[in-house]
């Protein structure tokens, strides 16, 4: 029985160093709780549950695009890694799951659901689209990339001096200019960390946390930070939250480095002994068809990994993901930071808390 199960009776407010550990690999969205269930009318049958990490507004698009096809009506939670996590232990723990389709930000997390035979096999014929080396058949697939780039305020640095390389944050003249997000609250960036120290080695960590960097607790504020002025570099900014502050009129720039670029997922699957299989498996092979990823990808700046999907129709620095290296994010990689998910958070703290 995992740490999560034993601590189910966790308050839900700031999760306690355990509970950390535990959710390591979370997105963007933090671990504060997101809105409560979403229900919609009942369809015959009774309606699909998904448990999800995505936006609101992403994941209630999804819903209602999916009854409208199918005429199964569907009911949301979205929460942040960790509370989902813990959410999702609570209910197999007490015989009452009430999700049919489940993702989550934390791949490893994820693969310890896989591995612990909590995740029902299926293979969705729309996953053959899908890159094989970052899901595993028959489990999980997917469902959008996570990107942490460089980015910079172009008010603020001209695009000639801009950093065009990764080594190229740790030269002293940006001191004091740059903004990250928190590893300890963001799950990306927890896996930017660990990505680039085994890229780079340690010794890159240690020479970036001299810099003075300041420390945000999302990749929302870090696009704030950065938009403002308060701090116009950073070198890790996700990229749908640069994509936002420059819809909304930020000057921003994205910088993808030749040596490519740390790239995380958020990944869905089906619960074992899911009330609702069958609902969950055509709910699985929409959220991962063309159709469904290009109007997210459209819709929320979150690139699609479908191999046929069309390229994102951004400039500021984007290329097609396509042609974007990964650094240190195969599912082996995934799996190995999960295992170290301890150490990892300790190194942080030390270097940059």
């Amino acid at each position: 029985m995992t740490d999560l199960i034993k601590n189910r009776n966790l308050a839900l407010g700031r999760p306690s160093r355990r509970s950390v550990l535990q959710g390591l690999g979370l997105a963007a969205g933090g671990i504060a709780l997101g809105a409560p269930f979403v229900s919609r009318a009942q369809a015959q049958g009774g309606p699909l549950v998904w448990y999800g990490t995505p936006s609101v507004e992403s994941m209630d698009g999804w819903a209602k695009q999916f009854q409208a096809a199918k005429g199964i009506a569907v009911e949301t939670f979205r929460a942040g890694s960790i509370k989902l996590t813990q959410k999702f232990e609570t209910e197999l723990a007490a015989g009452q799951l009430r999700c049919s389709v489940i993702d989550n930000a934390s791949v490893g997390i994820f693969m310890d659901w896989v591995d612990r035979g909590l995740i029902e096999k299926y293979e969705s014929p729309e996953a053959a689209a899908y890159p094989e080396d970052i899901r595993a058949p028959g489990f999980w697939t997917p469902v959008k990339g996570l990107l942490p780039l460089i980015s910079y305020n172009l008010d603020s640095i001209p695009a000639e001096e801009a950093p065009k390389k990764w080594e190229d944050i740790l030269d002293p003249k940006w001191r004091g200019k740059m903004v990250i997000a928190d590893a300890t609250e963001s799950g990306s960036a927890m896996h930017w960390f660990a990505a680039m120290m085994k890229h780079f080695g340690k010794d890159f960590m240690v020479e970036l946390s001299k810099q003075d960097v300041l420390i945000r607790q999302s990749s929302g504020a870090v696009a704030e930070t950065l938009t403002s002025g308060e701090r116009p570099l950073s070198p890790m900014s996700l990229e749908y939250a640069s994509f936002e502050a420059i819809e909304a009129g930020a000057n921003l720039q994205l910088v993808i480095p030749e040596e490519g670029v740390p790239m995380t997922y958020v990944v869905m699957g089906i619960p074992k002994g899911a009330p609702n299989p069958e609902a969950g498996k055509q709910f699985l092979d929409f959220a991962l068809s063309a159709k469904a990823q290009a109007w997210w990808q459209q819709e929320f700046h979150t690139p699609s990994m479908r191999n046929d999907a069309e390229p994102m129709k951004h400039a500021r620095g984007w290329r097609p993901i396509s042609e974007i290296k990964r650094i240190a994010s195969s599912v082996d990689d995934l799996r190995d930071f999960h295992a170290r998910q301890s150490e990892l958070l300790d190194t942080w703290i030390e270097l940059f808390k």
